[in-house]
């Protein structure tokens, strides 16, 4: 019984997933060495692995028409926050932002004519995850903004990279004390573990502020002992 369990868990599932997309053909190897690297077993402690806290700002949530504005990131490394880490990419685009846009995201048409090619930013950004496991706060925007990209470049589908969803995990704990109605947005989350205020609609400001609360979370629930990667996983989905 307990070995289908194991064979069931989402943490098992993405790695046979994984296992099978690395038998396709004309994979970049930017990507194909980013999925090479060992994934995590049931058994292993969420401290044992160094993560990549990742933020994008967009014009809008639509993949199929709207665009990425900016990449933000910062790492954790033995469950410390290197700052040192700390990246900001601005995504150099023609097209025109639209005017609430850039007023919630504080970036303008200059910051984007000096920035760089998306294609540069998202080698840059699996450049930078190897080895590390990718986390995001409603990790589905940054999901399925990438999948986009490397779909329309590369024909690739379904790319089986792992995720931490802070979100989601609150979610799991609001709805395990029988409070599914509470606000999950980043800057309410983080106010109800008692973190700073920073601005938001900010990709790096916003990167920095998941990778605090994916700690604050982890105290919150094995305050006496090392919490498995797994749970986190699992909690994520």
């Amino acid at each position: 019984m307990k070995s289908i369990i194991h064979y069931f868990h989402p943490l098992m599932r993405i790695m046979r997933e994984r296992q099978q997309f690395l038998l396709k053909q004309n994979i970049p190897d930017f990507i194909n060495d980013n999925l090479l690297e060992t994934l995590p077993t049931l058994n292993d402690t969420a401290e044992s692995f160094d993560y990549l806290v990742l933020d994008f700002e967009t014009t809008g949530l639509d993949v199929n028409n709207d665009l990425i504005l900016s990449i933000g990131w910062v790492e954790i490394i033995n469950s410390h926050i290197d700052l040192a880490s700390c990246k900001h990419h601005y995504i150099n685009s023609k097209s025109q932002i639209k005017p609430v846009t850039a007023v919630i995201n504080h970036i303008t048409p200059q910051m984007l004519d000096d920035g760089e090619s998306i294609h540069e930013a998202i080698k840059a950004l699996f450049t930078a995850s190897k080895g590390k496991i990718l986390v995001a706060h409603g990790c589905l925007v940054e999901a399925n903004f990438l999948q986009k990209y490397l779909e329309r470049n590369f024909n690739l589908s379904a790319l089986p990279l792992l995720w931490v969803d802070t979100l989601s995990i609150e979610k799991h704990m609001a709805v395990a004390i029988n409070n599914p109605d509470l606000d999950l947005t980043l800057a309410s989350t983080r106010e109800r573990y008692n973190l700073p205020e920073y601005n938001s609609h900010n990709a790096l400001a916003d990167a920095v502020s998941t990778a605090e609360l994916l700690l604050a979370q982890q105290k919150k629930l094995q305050p006496h002992h090392k919490i498995r990667f797994a749970q986190l996983y699992k909690m994520s989905q």
